[in-house]
């Protein structure tokens, strides 16, 4: 072996497990509640190569879960597939713009650096790189008002182009998401019509594709859930 992997403790709400208090969860009681791969994504939040604790927080738990995973990540195809649906047959277009391909191209080489990241265990770190991406892509639906577009129907060839940015942005942060939330990547990858996509197709977009019908990927957290599951 060349080396040992270990992490630190595991507290809950920052304190020791206890049984008494109601924070000892095991693995069963949790999945009787909630989705595993909630878990496994706020861990790698905060899962770095050094030996240090971990703590589930429950209340942060509850909002990282629901901010990145269903708010930033999963809402990007949640808001614009239903207009390749309804106005291009459920097809991407078969080319972007340079704007557009140049957008695509910074955010994939940005992401390639989560290769090295997850090799060397900085979950962390990877994780805060995707929701960057993220980032970017929710400023870019919001600036081009996908919605807006779709009422004048002269708007539609760029309402294609905004859409198929927009999903090619989702597909990439599914690829590089994939290792760390591998089910619901799995539907994700099914929305968009490919079996998975291993990490070194992700430096070309999807183009002149056709996607399947939206369903909800993930859903937020009920804090009641997490009430009953304690």
């Amino acid at each position: 072996p060349s080396a040992v992997n270990v992490h630190g403790f595991l507290t809950v709400n920052g304190a020791k497990m206890s049984k008494s208090r109601g924070t000892f969860i095991e693995a069963r009681t949790y999945l009787n509640h909630l989705d595993p791969d909630y878990l496994r994504y706020f861990f790698a939040t905060q899962l770095g190569p050094t030996l240090a604790d971990v703590d589930l927080d429950m209340k942060a738990f509850e909002e990282r879960v629901n901010s990145h995973l269903v708010g930033k990540w999963v809402n990007i195809a949640s808001r614009c597939a239903g207009f390749v649906q309804k106005f291009f047959n459920g097809r991407l277009a078969i080319e972007m713009p340079p704007a557009e391909t140049a957008a695509y191209k910074a955010a994939a080489e940005k992401l390639s650096a989560c290769a090295a990241l997850y090799e060397a265990r900085d979950y962390a770190a990877a994780m805060r790189l995707i929701i960057e991406v993220a980032d970017t892509a929710n400023a870019y639906i919001a600036e081009n008002a996908p919605w807006t577009m779709a009422k004048d129907e002269n708007k539609h060839g760029a309402l294609h182009i905004v859409c198929t940015l927009a999903l090619n942005y989702f597909r990439l942060l599914t690829i590089w998401l994939a290792p760390v939330v591998p089910a619901t990547a799995a539907r994700a990858f099914a929305f968009l019509g490919e079996d998975s996509a291993r990490f070194d197709v992700a430096a070309q977009p999807r183009l002149g594709a056709s996607i399947n019908e939206f369903s909800a990927l993930a859903t937020r957290i009920d804090s009641k859930k997490i009430e009953t599951m304690i």
